[in-house]
């Protein structure tokens, strides 16, 4: 996709700096959380990475809502551990932890 925008525009729409958008180009560094929603409405949808697997759900809905692992824990009252854990494959989440997570972040 080329928009035609420079380093430097692109980080003015996005409130960060021109070396941290050349960091997330060269792969040195991925954009925090916060960020997504803003680099999806100045680039377009579907820029967060997406997994088919539960995990990969996930964590793509937290990016997509530009949330934190610890402030989706927070509002589905749940340990931060715990979205780590199911980001992360470590172990199958109950039904009771993914009707938390889906009021949070929606249908994984």
């Amino acid at each position: 996709m080329d928009l035609g925008l420079t380093q430097r525009t692109l980080a003015e729409r996005l409130g960060c700096w021109s070396v941290t958008v050349a960091a997330w180009e060269r792969g040195d560094s991925e954009p925090l959380a916060r960020r997504w929603p803003a680099i999806e409405r100045v680039l377009g949808p579907g820029l967060v990475p997406e997994r088919n697997s539960l995990p990969g759900r996930v964590k793509a809905a937290r990016l997509r809502l530009g949330l934190t692992q610890e402030q989706v824990a927070a509002r589905a009252k749940l340990d931060p551990r715990t979205v780590r854990n199911v980001e992360a494959g470590r172990h199958r989440p109950s039904r009771r932890t993914l009707g938390r997570l889906a009021e949070v972040l929606g249908p994984a």
